[in-house]
């Protein structure tokens, strides 16, 4: 935020009133002497965030209480060398870190001199607890349950990327051992792309700004891995369904040509053509009168096997309609529908969902029960 932007906002006519617009940079910061620790433009001022804060000794507080105490002469001016006498004044500085100046203590929330506390106890050392943040219940609650929502969404986008991922690299080679390699790799890109943006935010929370852009780097490195997985995954899927579709148009075009040819067959035999069973039993009527030397005998015998040909047609007919029958519902439960978007483009969504929603989830369980909650409790010598 530039100077001419934070102008506008409720701070600066105090900061006009303690005569310190020159000292703010175009970000809208500014740095003078410790009231605290006397030390030399330590006390970094923000007007985005509001904020005063020792770099030295690690007090902190709102920049508007700082302001008014200046205007009302408790805070010293930049030329002073010793800090001002803070036993009457309104100190709004709360203590982060140990103090360099032997004759002041803190308290949780007031600083004042140690001659008007009462002597600490005789002990090697002293617990000091660090302050809780303020913050409602009920909205701590509800961030912790969207927080967790939006981890298990991009988990579990995470978990489809990386089968994607796993199915299309391994595809790619014909060796099995080559094949899990591949897509173990892919799955590895796709843990790598959403983990790496968290550590993103880590390291530039903490200002390391190198490794904040090394990680970033990393992080797009493994989206667009697994972005091009995806994607080329949904592009197998397709071409195999159309692939199958083909499959299934070429062989209900065979079976209907069989069946027409089956059906030729069929108009050739006679119709008055009997039956297997009723020539057997004739056959075996004539067998035991002794007149298998006869005419009719021979004729029976050719009409048998017109007869065993038509029941062979027939039941080739009937598995071929039904052949037929399961390509109609094998195509039929394959539509092909026209997608609005290239496969790509939901590949890219796919990993946004991944690694943003688990990137944000993280960030939120970190700033709501790591970086901003009260840390445990640390040991410290204590002072004679």
């Amino acid at each position: 935020m530039a100077l001419r932007d934070v102008r506008h906002q409720g701070l600066w006519p105090a900061v006009l009133a303690a005569g310190l617009e020159t000292h703010f940079d175009e970000k809208g910061l500014a740095t003078e002497d410790c009231p605290a620790c006397s030390g030399h433009r330590s006390l970094r001022l923000s007007l985005r965030l509001g904020q005063a804060r020792c770099l030295n000794c690690g007090i902190a507080g709102p920049l508007e209480t700082y302001l008014r105490e200046r205007l009302e002469g408790v805070v010293p001016e930049p030329s002073c060398t010793e800090p001002a006498d803070l036993s009457d004044a309104e100190v709004i500085l709360l203590p982060r870190v140990r103090r360099r100046d032997p004759d002041i203590r803190r308290t949780p929330h007031v600083l004042q001199r140690a001659s008007n506390l009462p002597p600490p106890p005789p002990k090697s050392a002293v617990l000091e607890m660090a302050p809780k943040p303020a913050g409602h219940i009920a909205e701590k609650l509800i961030m912790t349950v969207l927080a967790v929502i939006f981890l298990m969404a991009g988990l579990a986008s995470a978990a489809l990327s990386g089968f994607a991922n796993f199915q299309a690299f391994g595809g790619m080679v014909s060796d099995p051992l080559q094949s899990q390699v591949w897509g173990w790799a892919g799955v590895i890109a796709s843990i790598c792309s959403f983990g790496g943006f968290t550590f993103f935010w880590w390291h530039m929370t903490h200002r390391r700004r190198k490794e904040g852009i090394r990680t970033l780097v990393f992080a797009l490195a493994g989206a667009a891995t697994s972005i091009a997985g995806t994607s080329l995954f949904m592009d197998q899927q397709a071409a195999q369904g159309e692939a199958r579709v083909e499959s299934v148009t070429v062989e209900r075009d065979i079976v209907e040509a069989q069946i027409e040819d089956i059906r030729r067959q069929l108009d050739g035999i006679p119709a008055e053509t009997r039956s297997i069973a009723g020539l057997r039993s004739y056959l075996e009527g004539v067998e035991r009168a002794g007149r298998t030397h006869q005419k009719p005998y021979r004729d029976a015998q050719n009409e048998l096997g017109l007869a065993e040909r038509r029941a062979r047609l027939e039941a080739g007919l009937a598995e071929a309609r039904a052949q037929l029958i399961v390509l109609g519902r094998d195509s039929a439960a394959r539509p092909q529908a026209e997608l609005g978007l290239p496969s790509w483009a939901f590949a890219v969504m796919l990993e946004v969902f991944s690694s943003q929603a688990t990137s944000i989830a993280c960030v939120s369980l970190l700033l709501l029960y790591g970086l901003s909650s009260a840390g445990p409790a640390r040991r410290r010598p204590a002072r004679d």
